[in-house]
């Protein structure tokens, strides 16, 4: 920040060579994505190794405002086996074309055209709570999607002609999914909390610090339909650059300060909380610890 409170830049890291340089600006667009890395309740996720929620404790740090940060969605089918592609997206359109979710008896459980939040509750009661999902071999659990449906209904080929990503997917693994059904279990996919913005993509109470895509908070509410993420990454990434070029013609910064970690820092030695992580995260640690 600057001495007149206005967000005025961001101390940047290169990570080949572990030096810290400032990069002075005039107005900061954070677009970080979301937390899915960060796993919450043990769940895999769909996100990049990036999605650690740095984006949200910058802006917080800085004093922005945080929305919704209870409301993450879970895609109902992320991969559950093999332990290779754990907790990729099996696209919606699997289902769509054909394709219906079973139980380890063989019983459909839900209603095929359930929205994402009530499938994927449907699917996490079914193999804890009752007990019916398939074993695999990590010591999870998932559900069959039954995808050899899908030829029976449209014909032969139509896997192939529909959903080739997700065949080659499979096939890389010797899992033919025009034969066998696969394994499926709820994924990390988005994060609906996160910074409050108002309608020109601008933090409410930060000066010159606006947000775009996954990091913003509130632009679906507290629950996401399906196919509506491109709502905030196209349309409202087009309204922070349109914004945050205008802004930048109006600036005038002040003199360049980290006060506001000192004060932050100072909040949680008054609080007694000790923080052990290291913010950026960057990247997730995923080494295994050995005894």
């Amino acid at each position: 920040k600057d001495d007149k409170g206005q967000i005025a830049g961001a101390v940047l890291q290169n990570m080949e060579t572990d030096e810290y340089l400032i990069a002075r600006a005039k107005v900061v667009i954070i677009a970080t994505g979301g937390a899915g890395r960060l796993h919450y309740q043990g769940f895999p996720t769909s996100n990049h190794y990036g999605a650690t929620a740095d984006g949200l404790v910058l802006g917080y740090r800085a004093g922005a405002n945080l929305l919704y940060q209870d409301t993450i969605q879970y895609h109902p089918t992320g991969v559950a086996y093999p332990a290779q592609l754990f907790g990729a997206l099996v696209t919606e359109k699997v289902r769509s074309v054909g394709a219906q979710l079973v139980n380890r008896e063989g019983e459909a459980f839900m209603h095929p055209l359930e929205t994402r939040d009530v499938s994927a509750a449907s699917i996490i009661r079914e193999c804890t709570a009752r007990g019916n999902g398939v074993p695999t071999p990590g010591g999870g659990y998932g559900v069959w999607l039954d995808t050899p449906m899908i030829e029976m209904i449209h014909g032969e080929g139509t896997i192939e002609k529909r959903i080739p990503a997700m065949l080659r997917m499979y096939m890389n693994y010797g899992i033919d999914m025009r034969k066998v059904p696969i394994l499926i279990y709820p994924t990390l996919h988005y994060q609906n909390g996160g910074l409050e913005i108002g309608a020109d993509c601008a933090t409410i109470n930060i000066p010159n610090l606006l947000v775009a895509g996954e990091a913003v908070g509130g632009i679906h509410g507290r629950n996401r339909l399906m196919g509506n993420s491109l709502l905030d990454v196209i349309v409202f990434g087009r309204n922070a650059g349109v914004h945050a070029a205008a802004k930048a013609k109006t600036v005038t910064v002040g003199k360049l300060t980290l006060d506001h970690v000192d004060r932050f820092q100072k909040e949680l030695d008054e609080a007694g909380i000790t923080a052990t992580a290291v913010s950026p995260m960057l990247l997730p640690d995923y080494t295994r610890k050995v005894k």
